[in-house]
């Protein structure tokens, strides 16, 4: 082959010059047929979306979101925390407060009280029982891949936790003395989200497939209120608030599903969820500090153990130091009434609490009430050396302790 022919082949013409081959390079358009030829890329950096899959508004979503997981990290999340309380021995039907607290259950006083935020994420992924979780799974199964593709997988993680966290905030708001948790709240707000982002973007999906997303957001709400209405112990207010949360997002992430969506979508996601971050910080400072019940139940029960050593001692020195009655008398109403007066004058300011923390302080009310009556009889007992007086005081006070058991024990059945 000539140098010529050579150079035909390659897309190349040879001249000589100095004996050496010059390149003239062809135009690159020459070596690709028309219909080969790369097209430019959009200034948004998107690859431009196909005739046929512009049309399908499903495989429209597909191609700005085709990959969905974020979902389904969230249900595996709140399946393994809920099969991880089974394991440790939590049951539902007896759940106490220390144990829901200790998985991150969401309660005012010790949210707010106690400076632990972090509640308010945790307790979106704890739940009471078996059907209180395989519901809230099931309907994020329904909703949550579609609203993926909708928002995208970061947009759907800001979303459902902002909801989730508002859901928790406007509880402790409404009544910080429930204990609150479940996904429930972060799901209301994806269908929150669904409305705010359907009533802006009317022009951008079919209107067979609006109505039907209307229809089912519609219908889901209203179940879910009916619901709530019926059934005690329903968070209405989380539902209420992860919904509101929820429709915020939506209608600040809602853009036309044109050119450039998915990166507009990603940074009006990422700036409301940085605007959420500063509204939830502003509410949370302005949300007034609860009082603590389980402290001072806890309280409660260590003023018992401090006053059966405060008797032992004061019994074993009588001997010891031969101290009289009257000394004894005088022992007893500082070391150990004096104690239970400032805690019964504490308990006065939980009356107003209402639902179970109410009546629950009612009851500690009462016991330590009892108790204090009893310890100024003891006193007294001592004080007029009456042996029956002091038999009969002794007894007041174990008569105290099992009305208490008693009471908790039913409000516990309830």
């Amino acid at each position: 082959m000539t140098g010529s022919d050579e150079g035909k082949q390659l897309g190349y013409r040879s001249g000589g010059f100095m004996g050496r081959k010059v390149l003239r390079i062809m135009p690159m358009e020459s070596l690709f047929p028309k219909d080969e030829q790369v097209k430019p890329v959009p200034a948004s950096g998107e690859l431009e979306v196909p005739v046929e899959v512009g049309a399908d508004f499903a495989r429209l979503l597909d191609w700005y979101a085709p990959t969905v997981f974020v979902s389904w990290i969230i249900l595996a999340v709140n399946v393994v925390v809920f099969v991880s309380m089974l394991l440790s021995g939590f049951d539902p039907d007896r759940a106490t407060l220390s144990k829901l607290l200790g998985w991150g259950a969401d309660y005012g006083p010790a949210t707010i009280g106690r400076g632990e935020w972090w509640r308010m994420v945790t307790s979106m992924f704890v739940h009471l029982g078996f059907m209180h979780v395989l519901f809230n799974m099931l309907v994020l199964v329904q909703i949550g891949p579609f609203m993926e593709r909708l928002l995208g997988n970061v947009g759907m993680l800001i979303v459902y936790l902002v909801s989730g966290i508002a859901g928790a905030l406007c509880s402790l708001a409404w009544n910080p003395y429930i204990v609150s948790a479940g996904a429930s709240g972060a799901i209301f707000g994806l269908y929150g989200a669904l409305i705010g982002f359907l009533v802006l973007r009317r022009d951008s999906i079919p209107k067979a497939a609006l109505a039907n997303l209307m229809k089912g957001a519609v219908v889901f709400l209203i179940y879910n209120a009916v619901w709530g209405v019926l059934h005690s112990g329903t968070d209405l207010a989380a539902h209420i608030g992860g919904l509101l949360g929820g429709l915020a997002c939506g209608l600040a992430v809602s853009n036309p599903i044109t050119e450039g969506f998915a990166r507009r979508r990603l940074v009006r996601a990422v700036a409301a969820g940085l605007v959420s971050t500063a509204v939830v910080l502003g509410f949370a400072i302005a949300l007034p500090h609860p009082l603590d019940l389980q402290k001072e139940m806890l309280q409660v029960a260590e003023l018992e153990k401090k006053t059966d050593a405060k008797f032992r001692t004061i019994f074993e020195e009588s001997k010891a130091a031969h101290l009289s009655d009257r000394q004894v008398a005088q022992r007893v109403q500082n070391e150990i009434l004096a104690p239970w007066s400032a805690e019964r004058k504490t308990l006065l300011n939980f009356r107003g609490l209402k639902g179970r923390p109410g009546e629950i302080a009612g009851f500690v009310l009462a016991y330590v009430t009892a108790r204090e009556q009893a310890l100024m009889k003891l006193a007294e007992a001592f004080r007029a050396g009456n042996r029956e007086l002091v038999t009969e005081a002794l007894s007041d006070q174990q008569r105290a302790q099992e009305n208490l058991k008693a009471s908790l024990g039913n409000t516990a059945r309830k």
